[in-house]
């Protein structure tokens, strides 16, 4: 079974939080495009962050100024590969 575009995962701090800092762990099937977001009420999201070059690995995501109870990572493009995201 082959994974498809776009995919997202939310976490859910539970209130509403200042957000400094995001970091992914990829697996081998990573993302090459993705945008890492935040809500209060996961309807409308707002982007803090995007990038077309993801290359696997660790992706430490600091100095960002947002606030808010959900963080999503949403992926627009895989990498080179037939399966889905794997964090």
């Amino acid at each position: 079974m082959g994974g498809s575009d776009p995919q997202w995962i939310y976490v859910d701090l539970g209130t509403e939080t200042s957000i400094k800092r995001v970091v992914l762990n990829w697996e081998a099937a990573y993302v090459k495009a993705y945008r890492i977001e935040v809500s209060n009420d996961k309807l409308n999201w707002t982007t803090v962050y995007r990038t077309s070059t993801g290359d696997g690995g660790t992706d430490d995501i600091d100095n960002l100024a947002a606030s808010g109870r959900y963080v999503r990572m949403y992926g627009t493009q895989r990498a080179n590969n037939s399966y889905g995201y794997s964090l």
